[in-house]
C-alpha cells in the first residue's frame, strides 16, 4: 500500500505551512506613570496554593487569590489592611493610572472585610471574570494594560481612599500576565526616592505548524483468519509527528484528517470501508488527542485522525502511531491490492 501525505496549514483557509506575523505584541493602552502607589505588596496565587510568577499565563476566568507575601501562603495568616475610613472594599479592574477614579474603572465586585473593625481582607478572589462592568467584555477581547486589585471605598464605591493592586497585561482573548507590586521603601530622614518606570516590548517568533510521516509506503502482512476464513492484512506506521511552534496568538489548535482510496488489483476492487485505522497518541502535547478508530468493514473516509485544542503547550510536538488493517470480503480474488492514505493537517 502506498501512502502519501499533504499539508494544508493555515488560518481562515490560507494554504501555507508557516504562519508568519512580524512585529511585537502591542497593548490596547500604554502604561500610565501617574498611577498611585499600592498600599501594600500584592502577589497572585492559584487556589490550589501554587504561586503564580510574573511569567505565568493566567486565564481570564482562572480563580486567583491575592496575598501580601510570595511565600507561606498555606499559613493563611497574612491579611491586607485597608484605610481606617474605608466603609467597603471592592475588587476592581481599571486602566493604569485610574485606580483612584471609580468612574473610569472597567469593572468591580464587592469583596467584604474579614474584620470590618480592623479593615482586613484575607485572600480575595481576583479573577476578572468575577467582576462586572460595561467595558469588561471589551477589555477581554482587545487586551491592554490594566491594574487589578482591592479598593477601599465609601459605602457605594463613589470615593476611593486607597488601593492595593497588581499590574496585568492582557492579551486579546483574556489570558494575562502580572507584575507583583511592592510599595517603595520609605526614604531615610532627609533623603528622597525617585521611581523609574521600565518597560519592554516582548516579541515571539512566528513559528510554524508542520507534520512529518516517516515513510511513503507500507506493505501489509497478510494471513487467513482461522475463525472467519477471511484474508486480513495488517501493519502500522510509527513516528508520525505534528509540531506546533506558532506564537501564542496564532496557536488556535489543529486537525489532522485522513482519506483513503479504494484498493485495486487490476480490474478488482476492495471498498475502502474494509480498511481500518486505529490511531494512538504515543507522546507529546497534552492538548492533543487521537481520533476514534475506523473499524475495518464499517470505516468512513474522510475522517478525523488526531486533533489539538488551542493554547500554549510545554511540549509542542505530538507523536502518533497508526495501526492498519485491511479485511478482504469473502469472494475477493487473490492479488496484490494497492491504495493511498492521505493525511491532511489544517489549523483551526
Amino acid at each position: 500500500m502506498k501512502i502519501s501525505r499533504k499539508v494544508k496549514a493555515g488560518l481562515a483557509g490560507a494554504l501555507a505551512v508557516a504562519i508568519v506575523a512580524g512585529g511585537a505584541v502591542s497593548s490596547a493602552s500604554a502604561a500610565d506613570t501617574s498611577a498611585p502607589p499600592s498600599l501594600e505588596a500584592m502577589y497572585l496565587w492559584n487556589n490550589d496554593e501554587t504561586f503564580l510568577t510574573n511569567t505565568s499565563v493566567i486565564g481570564w476566568g482562572q480563580q486567583v487569590l491575592g496575598y501580601p507575601k510570595d511565600t507561606n501562603f498555606t499559613d493563611y495568616d497574612a491579611y491586607f489592611t485597608g484605610t481606617p475610613n474605608a466603609q467597603a472594599v471592592y475588587v476592581f479592574l481599571s486602566p493604569r493610572g485610574d485606580e483612584l477614579d471609580p468612574t473610569k474603572w472597567v469593572s468591580k465586585a464587592i469583596n467584604g472585610f474579614a474584620d470590618p473593625a480592623a479593615k482586613t481582607v484575607l485572600t480575595p478572589n481576583l479573577a476578572p471574570e468575577n467582576t462586572a462592568g460595561v467595558n469588561l467584555a471589551a477589555a477581554k477581547a482587545n487586551g491592554g494594560q490594566f491594574s487589578l486589585g482591592l479598593a477601599y471605598t465609601d459605602g457605594n464605591a463613589a470615593a476611593v481612599y486607597g488601593v492595593t493592586f497588581v499590574h496585568i497585561t492582557v492579551q486579546p482573548g483574556g489570558n494575562y500576565t502580572y507584575e507583583p507590586t511592592v510599595p517603595a521603601a520609605t526614604p531615610p530622614a532627609g533623603g528622597q526616592s525617585k521611581d523609574i518606570d521600565i518597560s519592554a516590548t516582548v516579541q515571539e517568533a512566528p513559528g510554524s505548524l508542520t507534520f512529518t510521516v516517516p515513510t511513503t509506503s507500507v506493505t501489509l502482512a497478510t494471513a487467513i483468519n482461522a475463525t472467519t476464513q477471511l484474508s486480513e492484512s495488517t501493519g502500522s506506521i510509527s513516528g508520525i509527528e505534528v509540531s506546533d511552534t506558532r506564537r501564542t496568538a496564532d496557536r488556535k489548535g489543529w486537525d489532522l484528517t485522513q482519506s483513503v482510496a479504494n484498493f485495486t488489483s487490476g480490474g478488482n476492487t476492495i471498498d475502502k470501508k474494509n480498511f481500518g485505522v486505529a490511531v494512538t497518541k504515543t507522546g507529546g502535547a497534552a492538548a492533543a488527542s487521537a481520533a476514534a478508530p475506523q473499524v475495518a468493514g464499517s470505516a468512513t473516509y474522510p475522517s478525523p485522525f488526531a486533533s489539538s485544542t488551542a493554547g500554549v503547550s510545554t511540549e509542542p510536538t505530538t507523536q502518533l502511531k497508526a495501526d492498519l488493517k485491511l479485511v478482504a470480503p469473502a469472494g475477493t480474488p487473490a492479488g496484490t491490492y494497492t491504495s493511498k492514505l492521505t493525511l491532511t493537517l489544517v489549523s483551526k
